[in-house]
C-alpha cells in the first residue's frame, strides 16, 4: 500500500532503499515485495563506527524487467560477465531480451509457459548446432538458479544483420531474389530432415483444444445458428484429408521475415533465430508465412518458388491449407485476446466471425 501512496499522493516514480548487505533476510524480503537489487554500494553506510557494504535495490512502477540498470546488475552477477554496452532489443508478452557488448543477446522470460519454451528452445538449438549450413543463435550461457530472477535467463550468440522485408526484396535483382528462395528452400531441407523428436505437437489436438476454449469464451455471446456455423468448421477440420495426412518433422514453427537476418552488404541470408514456437509438427508450418501475402511478408509468388526449390509434391495442397490458416486468424485472435488481454483483437475476431456466420447462413 506504501508504493500506491507514493505513486498516486507524492507522484513518485520509484522507491530506493539501500539494505546491509550482510542482511539476507532482509533483503529476501524486499525482493518477494517487487525491489531489485540494481548496484552494489560498497562501504556506502557508516554504522556503529564501521563502514557497511550495501546494496541499491529499486521499485519501478513502470516494468522492473525493462530497467537496464537491474538487468545488467543480474547478468553480471548470474554470469560474471563484466558488460560495457547494454540495450534493450525486445520487449513481448512472453518474453524480453538484452543485446550486450554488441554481441550477446540475453533473454528473459516473463511467466512459466515461456520459460518452458525457453528452456526448449536451448535444447533445440544445441541439437542443431552443426546441423545445419546457415547461422543460428549458439547457446554460450544458461542459468537456472537464480535468486535474482525467478526464471531460467538465456545467453545466445547475435547474428548480425537485419530483418528480411518487402522493401529489401524488391531492391534485390531477379538472380539474388532466385537464389534467396533457393537458400530458405535448403534451410527448411536441413531442419525438416533431422531426427529430434522430443516435443511432438498434434495439431487436430489443437484444433481440439481451440474449439473448447471457444466454446468456453464466446459461446454465450452467440446465437444458434453462429454456434452451428462454428461447430461444421470444426467437424470439417477434423475429417479433412489435407490435415490429417501430414508430414512430421522438427519446425522452426514461426518462419516468417522477422526471424530471417540479411546481410546487405551481400545480400544473402546471414542468419535464422527465434527457435521458441520450434517442435515436432506437421513441415507445412514453415510455409505459412511465406506464402502469405502481407505487408510483413514477401507474398505467394515467392513462397511458391521456395515450394519448388524444396521439391514439394503437391502444391496446391499446400495453397488450401495456407488459405486455411489465413482464415483461421479470426479465432486465433480471439483466443489470444483473451489470453493477453487484447480487447481489439477479442474485438476484431469476433466481428470477423460474426459477419463469415451471416454469409455462410444466407448461403446456406
Amino acid at each position: 500500500m506504501i508504493f500506491e501512496f507514493l505513486k498516486k499522493e507524492r507522484n513518485a516514480d520509484a522507491v530506493i532503499l539501500d539494505p546491509h548487505q550482510d542482511n539476507p533476510r532482509t533483503i529476501r524480503m524486499y525482493q518477494k515485495a517487487g525491489f531489485r537489487i540494481i548496484e552494489d554500494l560498497p562501504e556506502h553506510e557508516l554504522h556503529e563506527g564501521k563502514k557497511e557494504d550495501c546494496y541499491l535495490m529499486e521499485y519501478r512502477y513502470d516494468d522492473n524487467e525493462t530497467n537496464v540498470k537491474a538487468i545488467k546488475y543480474i547478468i553480471e552477477h548470474s554470469f560474471d560477465i563484466k558488460i560495457t554496452s547494454i540495450k534493450l532489443i525486445g520487449n513481448g508478452n512472453d518474453s524480453f531480451a538484452y543485446e550486450v557488448n554488441d554481441n550477446m543477446i540475453f533473454k528473459f522470460p516473463r511467466h512459466e509457459k515461456a520459460n518452458e519454451n525457453l528452456l526448449k528452445e536451448i535444447e533445440i538449438l544445441q541439437y542443431l548446432e552443426n546441423k545445419t549450413t546457415f547461422n543460428i543463435p549458439k547457446v554460450l550461457y544458461v542459468n537456472n538458479d537464480n535468486s535474482n530472477y525467478k526464471y531460467c535467463i538465456a545467453c545466445f550468440t547475435k547474428i548480425n544483420g537485419v530483418s528480411l522485408s518487402k522493401e529489401i526484396y524488391e531492391r534485390l535483382t531477379d538472380e539474388e531474389k532466385d537464389k534467396l528462395a533457393q537458400d530458405l528452400a535448403r534451410f527448411l531441407k536441413e531442419l525438416h530432415s533431422s531426427n529430434y523428436n522430443k516435443y511432438q505437437v498434434d495439431t487436430i489436438e489443437n484444433y481440439k483444444k481451440d474449439y473448447a476454449r471457444l466454446v468456453e469464451l464466446i459461446f454465450d455471446k452467440l446465437d444458434d445458428n453462429e454456434k452451428m456455423v462454428i461447430n461444421n468448421i470444426y467437424n470439417s477440420i477434423l475429417s479433412n484429408d489435407d490435415m490429417l495426412t501430414i508430414n512430421k518433422s522438427l519446425v522452426h514453427n514461426d518462419f516468417s521475415c522477422g526471424n530471417i537476418l540479411f546481410d546487405t552488404t551481400t545480400n544473402r541470408i546471414s542468419g535464422i533465430i527465434d527457435f521458441g514456437d520450434s517442435c515436432v509438427s506437421d513441415t507445412d508450418n514453415d510455409f505459412y508465412c511465406l506464402l502469405e501475402d502481407s505487408d510483413e511478408e514477401l507474398g505467394r509468388c515467392f513462397g511458391i518458388k521456395v515450394l519448388n526449390y524444396y521439391g514439394y509434391d503437391n502444391i496446391e495442397k499446400m495453397l488450401r491449407k495456407s488459405d486455411f490458416h489465413e482464415f483461421y486468424w479470426m479465432f486465433e485472435k480471439i483466443i489470444y485476446g483473451y489470453e493477453y488481454n487484447y480487447n481489439d483483437w477479442i474485438t476484431e475476431g469476433l466481428s470477423e466471425l460474426k459477419e463469415y456466420c451471416e454469409i455462410s447462413i444466407k448461403n446456406k
